[in-house]
């Protein structure tokens, strides 16, 4: 199935929902897309490709980085692999662990490659042994954009999505799915983690599985770990 590029900042940030199933539940998956200031582009969590797809995105610019930003999303990787010979790839060091079978340029981690140091910020979500993800920020557009630390499943109406993410607290309101937030037995460096994005430079969220976030996102992502921080100063949303 094709999707649609939809713009989110102008000139600057795209992205595209594909339909997912988790254990039978439909919880979709959302790639974004980052036009650089060299005109190249950014993949972040690829999708299904398609020649639909690859004809949006060349006419948006180059795919030059296709990044994924945690181990779960490398389903379709072997066929960017396959269609983008020329792009960088990068993954946490766990996935390419996982994923031996392909050749990645460099492994993800606190420090911003080159190819985008200067435009974004990253930092690795650390405090779990199984579960690693890489947190993006885009200064200029104010946006975060996270994989799978953060989900919202308010707008799914299919009783077996309903029931999962309630049992994983990310139905009614964002938040880390439970099945993420157990692995996480450092809380210390989680914390760590957390304090760090909150001060970065963002209004807004785009997740890979679920409703996008475009108002009070730092309020919202502050409430979703006020489990880890019970007494960190409240974030107030705006009415």
């Amino acid at each position: 199935m094709d999707c649609t590029l939809v713009e989110w900042t102008k000139d600057r940030i795209w992205y595209c929902d594909m339909p997912y199933r988790l254990a039978g539940a439909p919880i979709g998956h959302r790639m974004t897309v980052i036009r650089l200031d060299n005109n190249k582009l950014f993949i972040h969590s690829p999708i299904k490709i398609t020649p639909t797809l690859q004809q949006q995105l060349r006419q948006l610019g180059e795919i030059a980085y296709i990044v994924i930003p945690n181990k779960s999303h490398n389903i379709y990787l072997s066929d960017w692999w396959l269609a983008s010979p020329k792009a960088y790839f990068y993954a946490p060091p766990g996935l390419i662990h996982k994923r031996s079978d392909l050749t990645f340029d460099d492994a993800l981690g606190n420090k911003t490659p080159l190819h985008w140091r200067g435009q974004l910020l990253q930092t690795v979500i650390r405090g779990s042994d199984t579960m690693e993800e890489i947190a993006f920020c885009d200064p200029q557009s104010k946006t975060l954009i996270l994989g799978d630390a953060l989900a919202w499943m308010v707008e799914s109406t299919h009783p077996l999505t309903f029931a999962i993410a309630v049992l994983n607290g990310c139905y009614f309101k964002p938040a880390m799915p439970l099945y993420w937030r157990v692995t996480f037995q450092n809380h210390t460096q989680l914390r760590q983690s957390i304090q760090e994005i909150l001060t970065w430079p963002f209004e807004r969220i785009i997740l890979s599985h679920g409703k996008l976030i475009d108002t009070d996102a730092k309020a919202h992502f502050a409430a979703a770990f006020r489990w880890l921080m019970p007494h960190a100063v409240k974030i107030t949303t705006t009415k």
